[in-house]
């Protein structure tokens, strides 16, 4: 079976509504991870994106949960 293809700092930013700097700093804060394909190094494998995500809704449903209700 066939890995996607990884993804580009744009396709990222598109996906998650976020400008391309904002991507970047995910990158270099390490909560995105990026292989090297040539000399293109910023292509994040899709497997590592979707790893965010699951991150991302973890800890917003984190935040949601221990807000005090009115």
């Amino acid at each position: 079976m066939d890995r996607p293809a990884p993804l580009t700092v744009s396709e990222v930013s598109a996906e998650l509504h976020c400008s391309e700097d904002e991507v970047r700093a995910l990158i270099r804060a390490g909560e995105l991870r990026t292989v090297a394909c040539g000399i293109r190094p910023g292509l994040v494998p899709r497997h590592e994106f979707d790893d965010y995500l699951r991150r991302l809704r973890y800890r917003l449903g984190d935040a949601s949960r221990s807000s005090p209700t009115p």
